[in-house]
């Protein structure tokens, strides 16, 4: 499993370590989902430019279709897709096959995503990487933030989110009392003019 937030280079390490063992001559496949309409048609794509062919699938069940020929699978964007992705990988595996997963582990509430905490008790090995958090600049950027108004746990978009760190990440109800703060119109006092009394006489 290769997890983390948006924009830690998930998509970067899947299509590398495909792309290794297809330098070894083995079969390789990559699944999608086709709920993530981020990427070209049939296609994978990471951030920084890599690219590989991918196979979009509507259904985890659908990978078993795909892959009789493959040694080494790549599932991208895993936390989209359900439960029965469990039992898929579970029959790539008694089938010998080597399942490279990667997804978000988070989402924009900071709570487990889906169906990827199961595959990270299942998997051998888990690499999370980290990103570059966009408001203070560490490098230690863990989490997800959501830039809109939504409650959804699945709203693919880019420009939507933000990488942060764990200091800078503010869950749904604080970011929104934040907003909600700064769209309050807030008007100036209007001024009085003040009249003396028809009485009022100011000696010099």
């Amino acid at each position: 499993m290769i997890i983390g937030c948006m924009s830690a280079g998930k998509s970067s390490e899947l299509i590398r370590r495909v792309e290794r063992a297809r330098l070894a001559y083995l079969p390789t496949a990559i699944f999608r989902p086709a709920v993530d309409t981020r990427s070209k048609p049939d296609h994978v794509e990471s951030r920084n430019g890599l690219a590989s062919q991918a196979i979009v699938v509507d259904q985890a069940k659908e990978m078993l279709k795909y892959s009789s020929q493959a040694v080494v699978i790549g599932i991208d964007e895993s936390q989209f897709f359900g439960d029965d992705i469990v039992e898929v990988i579970l029959t790539l595996l008694r089938q010998r096959k080597k399942i490279i997963a990667s997804g978000l582990d988070l989402d924009y509430r900071g709570k487990p995503f889906g169906v990827v905490p199961h595959l990270l008790a299942l998997a051998d090995r888990v690499d999370k990487l980290l990103a570059v958090c966009k408001k203070c600049g560490s490098d230690f950027a863990c989490r997800t933030q959501r830039l809109v108004q939504g409650t959804e746990q699945v709203l693919v978009g880019d420009s939507e989110y933000e990488a942060r760190c764990i200091d800078c990440f503010e869950p749904p109800s604080e970011f929104q009392m934040r907003i909600d703060l700064q769209s309050t119109n807030v008007s100036e006092p209007a001024l009085v003019n003040f009249a003396p009394p028809s009485n009022f006489s100011t000696a010099v």
